[in-house]
């Protein structure tokens, strides 16, 4: 924190004076305070200042494997996912620098897993009515394809049949994956409850529409923690009642995607061990971003392995499936109005890896071939996810929810506890 000199225009006798005041910049945002308002400030107005630890929090108690003690030391920084700073271990794994047989080695094994392992996937790309109601209003509707497409899913899998289920939308954002669930549910007298769980504090939240319009309002509960901590059993909406939990994301990135389904299993042993059978009703979580994922917070290690790879495969196999999309990124118009599209939001880019799309690419395949082996790498990844659910007692299928033009990062992951 650091003091600054500003001018301020006051007026005295008629006369305007220039009188130095002392101003501070906020420690937690790039925003200047005055002194008189500093204290205010940063104990209850800042929306980024650091909040007493919620009960629900546990310290890594989603991540598979112990941390590193470098990971541990960043996480410190509890700001640093705010401003986009580059995890350090990831920025490492350069496939530019491999030798020709690392390289050929890692494609191998993932082509080698990918046919032994990964099923069909059908397109499924589905409408429900509720969410069709705001097409005629929008110009860019490939958001609003995904959101309609997840809804309809979830209702063919019995997921919108129990209007009082706690629905948790993980890396919540705003909301809106919520907010569709409220209009597909139509809801009479705010039966449902929803959990809105995300990292960071957002805008233009629609929590309040969650509440809805009658006079029993919905239950909605806001919970900002990073999802490695979360104990889900321990969050008030969930802990004080026995709704059946329906787990949904639109946007869950890499290894948030992983850590919510440790937190998911750890939460249907927890209530298992105390005598409830069948606490959710399913799962669906939009995947995306694999090149962000993390070995030591990948769920399934006994996958990884039956198919031969290592810690140091893995890593380069996750930065590998930036293959299958980061041409489509290169291409986009500046002016494009990008809105709902996830594709490479979060990618660390490998513009170094992927930047000469002829076969002159240090692997000695062209983008066509290369992409075909990303998305080789994605269902592989994505395989040791459902293998992992299936353990479990759930059954569980990736479908192509939206076409590739909609978006690259077309495949969700739906999982329905098993019938007996």
């Amino acid at each position: 924190m650091y003091a600054r000199e500003f001018p301020v225009l006051t007026t005295t006798h008629s006369e305007y004076l220039f009188i130095y005041t002392t101003t501070y910049m906020c420690l937690y945002i790039n925003s200047t305070i005055f002194e008189k308002d500093l204290d205010n400030h940063l104990k209850n107005r800042c929306n980024a200042r650091p909040r007493e630890l919620p009960k629900c929090h546990s310290l890594n108690v989603n991540c598979t494997l112990p941390l590193s003690q470098e990971e541990l030391e960043f996480q410190k920084n509890i700001f640093s996912h705010q401003n986009l700073h580059v995890q350090p271990w990831l920025a490492r794994v350069r496939l530019d620098e491999l030798d020709k047989e690392d390289l050929e080695s890692v494609i191998s094994k993932v082509s080698s897993a990918f046919d032994a392992n990964v099923k069909s996937i059908p397109m499924e790309k589905l409408t429900h009515p509720s969410a069709e109601k705001k097409r005629q209003y929008i110009s860019n509707t490939k958001h609003l394809d995904q959101l309609s497409s997840l809804i309809a899913h979830m209702e063919k899998n019995g997921m919108l049949t129990d209007k009082t289920a706690c629905f948790a939308e993980f890396g919540a954002g705003k909301g809106d994956l919520s907010a569709f669930v409220k209009r597909a549910l139509n809801e009479e007298d705010g039966e449902a409850t929803y959990l809105l769980i995300d990292r960071k504090s957002v805008r233009n939240k629609a929590d309040q529409a969650l509440l809805g319009h009658l006079e029993n309002k919905s239950r909605v509960q806001r919970q900002m923690i990073d999802i490695k901590d979360l104990d889900l059993s321990k969050v008030d909406c969930v802990a004080d009642n026995d709704k059946k939990i329906v787990a949904m994301s639109k946007h869950l990135c890499g290894c948030a995607t992983d850590m919510t389904l440790k937190c998911l299993m750890n939460y249907v042993q927890n209530e298992k061990s105390k005598g409830h059978s069948e606490p959710t009703r399913g799962i669906i979580i939009a995947l995306c971003c694999h090149q962000i994922c993390r070995y030591e917070m990948y769920p399934n290690q006994e996958y990884l392995k039956s198919i031969n790879i290592s810690k140091v495969e893995f890593e380069r196999m996750c930065k590998m499936t930036s293959w299958a999309t980061c041409k489509n990124s290169k291409n986009k118009g500046s002016n494009e109005d990008v809105e709902g599209d996830d594709d490479n939001k979060h990618a660390i880019s490998d513009d170094d890896d992927n930047s000469d799309e002829t076969a002159n690419h240090f692997s000695g395949r062209d983008s066509k071939e290369r992409e075909a082996i990303g998305f080789k790498c994605k269902r592989v990844i994505d395989t040791g996810r459902v293998k992992y659910l299936e353990q479990f007692g759930f059954d569980v299928k990736l479908v192509y929810y939206v076409d590739l033009a909609t978006s690259l990062e077309n495949c969700a992951l739906i999982a329905v506890p098993r019938k007996h």
